[in-house]
């Protein structure tokens, strides 16, 4: 057996045929010396035979300063940085990524933070790279590499890229079939499907190992499973020394030749290499020479005109995607003792190699080395470590690449406490040595071989710049630092290198179970809340609250970070930690001991002391401003004593702008100081001295003696100062400027807002000293100041403040290269919006762009419209708003002043003269607030405007709708507030009642009120407003509803108004029922004044609100509101919960009047007018009743005897050329038939068209109430009382009254296939038997006036004979021809109009339900959608060609007859209903026919009986004969649409599910989704089309294209591409893809984005050019959605293909059509020409083909 240490002998392949004397000590050989000898002498044949052994192999190890630029390699991730990853790569070295050489789509996406190095590196993942440059000599640190696929892959060619070899690759973009890979070759792209995704996923910028599995010259497909296939045999033939990248996988023979360093291996081409010893799998190491099959290997080092090739044959490492292969150490973590056998020992070198014990009787996968600097007498390596030895290991680290875990046999790192993160305690103190210095923090190692990990936060008390950061924790500098966090997500520990936290002496602890109440812990402010309450965290994120009692005791304003050390107060329950803070003594301060609130607050006040001696205190000082990145900006000045003076300048005291952009601002002084004039000193805070620059408080401050000490300090003194603190249910403090460090509290008022909300941090305050506390030194300010005249305010504080804003936003624009504002510019107009203009200017060479608001439609001029040429426009720069960098321009103005641009702090206008900043704050103490009125374009006035600078004025707003003088009173109020609430209401207001301060007022409470006035209804109320507005005590108001006043009211016409005449101003007594929430949190009191409720004492709460429960057939009395809901009926009041509509059939009398038109028009109630209703529905979901004002016992007598002769009014809702029905007063609905309205038959269709419409009130008369089925049938009025002059036309009412042998004039009804029915009277129909002599009369249509003879009188039927045709009337016009065919039946009519829809798409009207009844058009297309069967058929491609060419060209010709179509819907005949009886009859003599069957259901489903329609549909499904698989089908259809639209979930459930065990299952779910959506029921629809999908995909792919389809018309297109994928995926046939890709397509276009579209059938087009039905879909796409030019562009490619003429055809003769439709002569010249030209073409090719046989 050979040992392990032999295979450091490795044989040497010198290039270019060297000698093996020549061999590099270093570079490439490991050999100890006690290995070397004397060797004899090799005799000339074993020269030249070694000779070429070694130009056949490669070099198989590389050593460390053979890490030279250019050499590839592959690297297992093993630590994860902010700003790189660090690799292991084969015999222990390890190479450095930076983060700028990751990828190039990587580092723009880092660059603008989208991106982390976290995101796309995990421990364990293998990279390949390339090493940038070697390391020079003593130079410290990793060797750097790359993995940017530019770099990486740079020596490729196209032709390079065989299949299986392995290349890196970044991801630029993700699509919805893949994503595309930037693979660093130019004119080459990756591409790699969905489903080669590695198992995480991926995400643009994120590198990638592929593996290729096909290319071309421009498009390289790969995987990301990389171990799945090798380097293809045919490369591996061809294999030459540059083809290589590193991670590709290659099959190697064993050559049986056994060296010491390995085993030889034949790798292709006759090329050979040595694969080591200590890259086979373990288990072969120790015996190679049982390596007798290929075994696969993966290149870890190559290099390109180089003989370097290293192998690794480890399976963990072959398998490259598999991360958890090279992260699981079978169980081992660092820290666990383990016993190892020695089984090598390189004893030169102080190395041992030892293994791990079996698992399972098999050897272990995982080696084990120690090396000197862990060995236990590492100086007699070679006898204290001899083979086969057992030694107790510690295990320190990873070799990820060697697949190997570092140990220690040292005795103190055996002894050690910890060896891994978990056995740390927080609180523990350590030293630390940093291994790693990133922008988020510092990375150490501690205790030998823990990681570790300080944030930034944790590092220094103070924030320490990274320049000093850097300079303090150098690699390899060792620090003290305390555990704060054991991270079990990272595997490391969090520490905290603070020096307050380090020195602090206490507990350590991992949880809350181990704390002790009363232990000191340090802590982190975490959060700070509204109400004061701060959030701690301690050790190990263990988190508890400070009381906002014991935070006041907190040095200054609690900030998030600070260090804080507190106590445990308790633990509750729920593991809830409290902490207190100690006071001076050494004592917790609880809530008992924060009970002082004086002394809180002094806590809670940040106190800045005066400023250094060298600083007068009130002045101003010139300076210069300058700012450091990440830091405060800061000034610096010339003190009093000649001295510099450095001043911090926080971000409150830089800007004047309550918006400010503090982080623009601070960039730009970064860039370049500041000469300034305006350096205010401020008090100093931690010995650091503080200055305000704002440009206003150097305005304010010149004139004003500020006090430098508490004692200068005086009643009535005028202050100015700025917001420092704004602290919930304490106050707001402002410090006062100059530097005395004085802070003072803002007065607040009762009868005003909220100081808080009133004031802004950082907000410049003018004040006058209201009271002065001595004792206790503080002070209140008062923010009412200098408030009392407008003018004076206007010019002393308004214009200075609004100058310095403007100076400011100046400074902003040149300092960010842009033009001054009121610049005027050249500017081009690049697009044009609904209300903006988009620009474009150049400024110095730089293009800007921007935008103009455009003037509202009712302002702008009448001009007509105008093509311009000229697009360049001189425009006024107006605003720059940085935070979006929208820039703002205007046009010049020639006669008035608009504003342009409204800004939180100012409002540009412009004017004639140039631009104006108009003020919005009018008082520094000021907060503009929104004034909806505002409006951009407002016409505005001037008040004498001030220049600024160069067309640039500031000027206040004088006249007009707003006047900032008169808005100056206003300001005052917001600071004062309302002084009527808390003073005196007079008496002669309140009809004598005072009130002097606020009460409150209860629920259920009786109380004595004023009554003021009908109250207001609120701006967006819909509900109800009839209500009486009264004052109760307390100045609080209470609302009383009409339905609450007293009954004797309530019986007024009008109780409203009845109620304020008498009371008035007067004293009510009310009782509170509820409160109203109305506006903004304010609240109203719901009264009542019936006298049962106010004397009713302690009862639920139910008895005294509003009645909510209503009955049909109750009386209530409701009010008018003088309102009509979209259907025209009354709105009326029940109560303030409840509203009512009345129809105007429900009317009563008094409402109704004659017009002069014979018709009877309908008055509206009053608003607040009484009226006693009946109760005819109820809604409770919209709380609203369906009344009716006739009186009770009237209409229950109607209702009662409906018989002939009783006069009631209906109101039309139907109409038709046959009948119309009416809705009557009593609820029912009623038939008006044609011989019902008049006995002038003629003249009938004139009178339903222009008297008898829709909505029409009219009065009836009872003719004749049919029982069964119960149907009221009704005559006009004036037809019953008058009598008939023509005994022909008498009005016949009871068949009894008619007899055999009777000649009577009739309307035709209907006809059928033998019968032809006319209507003799209201209900009263007969039939005239058609057989082959009298067939023509079939032909007589609808409406037609016929006389006839009453043959003879059955019980169920009336027999006529036709005697004449008086008015004859066509079922379609008389000079239409269908296909050369005579004037059809009516039959021929119906099969033929069912046959012409079939060969379009249609939807299924399915059922109308609704009151106006089933139209028998409708019916006739019930089933529609299943009339055409879905069949596959296998067709060669020339026939798919011409078919679904075909299909297309009819879908065109389809939309173009479309208007053709409507007109012969309009031609064809509205049939009356039948009787129940005529149905019955239909049904018998027919049985299998659906048609009838549906008009039957139909009838039922009018009258609302659901069960009498289900039980016809279940009598037709049992009748129909079983072999009448499409009348079935259609009965099936019906019966869905009547459950969707009447039933419930389980009835159509029940009825669907017998559907599919009953015909077609397919076709049944295709027709239950169209119904669903056709009701608007999208989630079942979807439910449905996935039910779809899941079964019917293997046969159907037309599932794929509903579903998508459904998706896309919801709006949710994401959803509807994810299903293309799914569906590719699950169609087995190419040309099923064809056709998928090609239906998605087409819904992209039609549904979704026109581009994707395009781009799917560009797909298509360009894989299979010669299928012409793809161009021509392609074509009636683009035409459709992208126009003509698109359409005549890929017609135009088409015909440019050369295809043969049976394929050229379809496409010359669509583009002809097309060109024909949308083109000109021109164009259509063109394409006769091309056509005749390759005619000419085919006919010439033909010809020589000919001649030459």
């Amino acid at each position: 057996m050979v040992k392990l240490e032999e295979s450091t002998s490795e044989t040497y392949f010198p290039r270019g045929g060297g000698r093996a004397s020549d061999r590099p000590k270093k570079a490439f050989s490991d050999e100890p010396a006690a290995k070397k000898g004397i060797k004899r002498k090799a005799t000339a044949e074993e020269n030249e035979a070694k000779k070429l052994k070694e130009e056949a192999s490669w070099i198989p190890k590389v050593e460390e300063d053979g890490f030279i630029e250019g050499l590839t390699g592959l690297g297992v991730v093993s630590e994860v940085f902010d700003n790189g990853v660090l690799l292991h790569t084969v015999a222990s070295h390890s190479v450095r990524i930076d983060v700028s050489e990751i990828s190039k789509k990587f580092t723009q996406l880092f660059n603008e933070e989208k991106i982390e190095v976290k995101d796309v590196f995990q421990i364990g993942q293998m990279v390949p790279f390339k090493v940038l440059n070697k390391k020079t000599k003593g130079e410290k640190g990793k060797v750097k590499a790359t993995c940017n696929p530019a770099r990486l892959n740079k020596h490729l060619s196209p032709n390079m890229l065989a299949a299986g070899l392995v290349i890196h690759a970044s991801v630029t973009s993700l699509e919805e079939k893949g994503a595309i890979l930037d693979v660093g070759l130019d004119q080459v792209t990756g591409f790699i499907e969905t489903a080669q995704f590695p198992a995480g996923g991926l995400r643009e910028g994120q590198p990638l190992v592929t593996r290729i599995l096909s290319s071309t010259s421009r498009v390289v497909k790969v995987t990301s499973f990389v171990e799945q296939d090798n380097l293809n045999m045919a490369s591996c033939e061809k294999l030459q020394l540059n083809h290589l990248m590193p991670g590709t996988i290659i099959e190697c023979e064993p050559t049986g030749e056994v060296v010491p360093g390995g085993v030889h291996v034949g790798i292709g081409n006759g090329l050979k290499g040595i694969l080591p010893r200590r890259n086979l799998p373990p288990r072969l190491r120790e015996n190679p020479e049982k390596l007798g099959k290929a075994i696969r290997a993966i290149v870890m080092f190559c290099q390109q005109n180089s003989k370097v090739l290293v192998l690794s044959a480890h399976p963990d490492i072959v398998a490259v995607s598999r991360i958890e292969k090279r992260t699981s150490f079978e169980g081992i973590s660092i820290g666990d003792k383990v016993t190892c056998t020695v089984i090598d020992v390189l004893a030169t070198k102080g190395v041992v190699y030892l293994t791990l014990p079996p698992i399972d009787g098999k050897k272990s996968l995982v080696t084990a080395v120690s090396s000197r600097g862990l060995l236990e007498k590492p100086d007699a390596v070679a006898s204290e470590y001899e083979i086969g030895t057992e030694r107790l290991c510690r295990v320190t680290g990873y070799r990820y690449a060697d697949r190997t875990i570092v140990v220690s046999t040292r005795k103190d790192i055996l002894q050690q406490k910890i060896t891994k993160y978990q056995d740390a305690r927080c609180g523990d103190i350590l030293d630390a040595r940093v291994r790693h210095v990133a922008k988020s923090g510092i990375h150490f190692t501690v205790c030998t071989f823990v990681n570790a990990f300080a944030p930034m936060s944790q590092l220094s008390d103070k924030p320490l710049p990274l320049p000093k950061l850097k300079a303090k924790f150098k690699v390899g500098t060792e620090v003290k630092c305390r555990v704060w966090q054991i991270c079990d997500e990272r595997r490391n520990l969090i520490v905290s290198c603070r020096e307050q936290l380090v020195a602090l002496k206490g507990p350590s602890v991992n949880n809350v179970e181990e704390l002790v109440v009363g232990s000191t812990l340090p802590c982190i402010i975490r959060k700070v809340f509204p109400t004061g309450v701060v959030l701690l965290t301690t050790f190990n994120n263990i988190a508890g609250v400070l009381r906002r009692e014991s935070a006041v005791h907190l040095p200054g304003t609690p900030k998030v970070g600070d260090f804080v050390e507190a106590n445990v107060e308790k633990i509750e329950e729920n593991n809830r930690v409290v902490f207190v803070i100690k006071n001076s003594n050494n004592k917790a301060v609880g809530a008992a001991a924060a009970a002082d609130g004086q002394n809180s607050e002094k806590k809670l006040i940040e106190k800045p002391k005066s400023g250094d001696a060298n600083i007068g205190i009130g002045k101003i000082y010139k300076g210069s401003l300058k700012a450091l990145k990440g830091e405060k900006a800061s000034v610096t000045f010339t003190g009093d004593d000649k001295k510099e003076v450095f001043a911090s300048v926080d971000d409150r005291l830089l800007s004047d702008l309550l918006d400010a952009p503090i982080g623009l601002t601070k960039r730009l002084l970064a860039e370049s100081k500041e000469k300034i004039e305006r350096i205010v000193p401020m008090g100093k805070v931690a010995a650091i001295n503080r200055a305000c620059v704002k440009r206003s408080v150097a305005r304010f401050l010149k004139g004003v003696k500020v006090p430098k000490k508490f004692e200068e300090l005086k009643e009535e003194r005028v202050v100015i100062g700025v917001v420092s603190q704004i602290i919930t249910n304490v106050g707001v403090f402002a410090e006062l400027v100059g530097g005395s460090g004085l802070v003072g509290k803002v007065l607040e008022r009762k009868s005003a807002k909220n100081a808080s909300e009133l004031f802004e941090v950082g907000q410049v305050i003018v004040a006058k000293v209201d009271s002065i506390d001595t004792t206790k030194r503080n002070f209140i300010i008062d923010p009412c100041t200098e408030m009392a005249n407008g003018e004076r305010m206007i010019e002393q504080y308004a214009l200075p403040l609004l100058e310095s804003i403007v100076e400011e936003v100046k400074w902003l624009a040149e300092h960010t290269k842009h033009p001054a504002p009121g610049t005027k510019v050249d500017a081009k107009v690049t697009k044009e919006l609904d209300d903006l203009t988009l620009v474009e200017f150049e400024h110095n060479g730089k293009k800007i762009a921007g935008v103009v608001h455009k003037k509202e439609k009712s302002t702008e001029e009448a001009v007509p419209k105008k093509k311009k040429k000229a697009a360049t426009k001189s425009l006024i720069l107006v605003d720059i708003n940085h935070s979006t960098s929208e820039v703002v321009l205007a046009a010049p103005s020639a006669d008035s002043t608009r504003i342009v641009a409204i800004r939180r702090d100012y409002l540009c206008a412009i004017s004639p003269e140039g631009l104006v900043y108009l003020p919005t704050r009018l008082h520094p103490n000021h907060l503009p607030i929104t004034d909806e009125k505002l409006k951009i374009h407002s016409v505005v006035d001037l008040n004498t405007p001030k220049s600024v600078g160069d067309g640039v004025f500031v000027a206040t707003r004088g006249g007009g709708d707003v006047d900032d003088v008169a808005r100056t009173t206003l300001i005052a109020k917001t600071f004062i507030g309302d002084v009527k609430k808390i003073q005196k209401i007079p008496a002669a207001e309140t009809g004598g009642v005072s009130s002097q301060k606020a009460i409150s007022i209860k629920n259920f409470g009786i109380y004595e009120g004023i009554v003021i006035g009908q109250a207001t209804v609120e701006k967006d109320q819909k509900k109800n407003g009839l209500f009486a507005e009264i004052r109760l005590p307390g100045d609080n108001l209470g609302r009383l509803h009409v339905s609450e006043f007293p009954l004797n009211l309530q019986n007024c016409e009008d109780p409203l108004a009845q109620f304020l005449k008498n009371n008035l101003h007067k004293k009510v007594i009310v009782r509170i029922i509820d409160f109203h929430k109305q506006g903004k949190g304010m609240k109203v009191a719901e009264l009542t004044m019936i006298p049962a409720k106010i004397q009713a004492g302690k009862v639920r709460a139910t008895d005294l609100s509003y009645k909510s429960n209503y009955t049909i057939g109750e009386l209530v009395k409701c009010f008018g509101s003088a309102t009509l809901t979209d259907n025209q009926e009354i709105r009326v009041e029940v109560n303030p919960l409840w509203t009512g509509t009345i129809s105007r059939e429900n009317l009563s009398d008094d409402l109704k009047v004659e017009s002069a038109e014979d018709g009877i028009v309908d008055l509206t109630l009053k608003k607040g007018e009484m009226r006693n209703a009946k109760v005819l529905s109820v809604d409770k979901k919209k709380r609203s009743l369906n009344l009716s004002l006739l009186d009770t016992e009237s209409s229950e007598v109607k209702a009662a005897q409906f018989e002939t002769g009783s006069a009631v009014t209906g109101r039309i809702f139907f109409a038709n050329k046959t009948l119309i029905r009416l809705k009557l007063s009593s609820g029912e609905q009623a038939v008006l038939t044609p011989t019902a309205i008049s006995e002038k038959y003629e003249s009938i269709d004139e009178t339903m068209r222009k008297v008898l419409k829709v909505g029409q009130l009219v009065d009836v008369v009872c003719a004749r109430l049919q029982v069964s089925p119960k149907r009221y049938f009704v005559v006009l009025k004036e037809r019953f009382e008058k009598e008939s002059k023509n005994e022909k036309r008498r009005l016949i009412l009871d068949k009894s009254t008619i007899s055999a042998g009777d000649q009577l004039d009739g309307i035709v009804e209907s006809a059928s296939k033998k019968s032809l029915f006319v209507e003799l009277g209201p209900g009263i129909s007969g039939r005239v038997a058609v057989d082959e002599e009298n067939e023509e009369a079939l032909e007589i249509g609808a409406n037609s006036v016929v006389r006839v003879t009453v043959a003879k009188i059955t019980k169920t039927e009336i027999v006529l004979k036709l005697d004449d045709i008086l008015i004859r009337k066509w079922t379609v016009r008389a000079d239409r021809k269908r296909k050369g065919d005579d004037a059809p039946t009516k039959l021929a009519l119906l099969e033929e109009g069912d046959k012409a829809k079939e060969t379009v798409e249609t939807e299924d009207p399915g059922f109308d339900w609704s009151n106006k009844g089933f139209r028998n058009e409708d019916l006739a297309a019930v089933g529609k959608l299943t009339a055409k069967k879905d069949e596959e058929e296998e067709v060669d491609d020339e026939e798919e060609d011409d078919e679904e060419a075909g299909s297309d060209e009819e879908e065109a010709e389809d939309e173009e007859v479309s208007d053709e179509e409507e007109e012969d819907e309009a031609s064809e005949p509205e049939l009356i209903e039948k009787s129940e009886e005529e149905h019955s009859r239909l049904v018998r003599s027919e049985p299998n026919s659906a048609l009838n069957w549906i008009e039957y259901m139909s009838l039922f489903i009018e009258k609302s009986d659901l069960e009498a329609a289900r039980k016809t549909a279940e009598e037709a499904l049992g009748i129909i004969n079983p072999t009448e698989s499409e009348e079935l089908l259609k009965m099936w259809t019906a019966y869905l649409n009547m459950e969707v639209a009447y039933g419930d979930a389980a009835t159509v459930q029940k009825v669907f599910e017998r559907a599919c065990r009953n015909a077609n299952a397919y076709t049944i779910h295709k027709t239950l989704a169209k119904i669903y959506q056709k009701f608007d029921k999208n989630a079942e629809a979807t439910q449905i089309l996935e039910q779809m999908v899941k079964k019917f995909r293997a046969n159907q792919i037309e599932v794929w294209t509903l579903l998508a389809e459904h998706f896309m018309a919801q709006k949710e297109q994401k959803a509807a591409r994810d299903l293309l994928p799914r569906a590719l995926k699950s169609a087995p046939k190419a040309q099923q893809h064809v056709q998928l890709i090609s239906k998605f397509a087409q819904l992209e276009f039609k549904l979704g984005d026109s581009e994707r579209g395009r781009t799917l059938l560009e797909g298509l087009v360009t894989a299979h050019p010669k299928k012409t039905d793809l161009w021509l879909v392609y074509a009636d796409s683009a035409l459709k959605h992208l126009g003509i030019e698109h359409a005549r562009k890929v017609l135009e490619r088409a015909c440019n293909l050369g295809l043969s003429i049976h394929k050229m055809r379809p496409l010359y003769k669509k583009w002809l059509e097309i060109e024909s439709k949308h083109g000109d002569a021109a164009s259509v010249e063109l394409v006769k020409s091309k056509a005749e030209k390759f005619l000419q073409t085919v006919a010439d090719n033909v010809l020589e083909e000919e001649e030459d046989n």
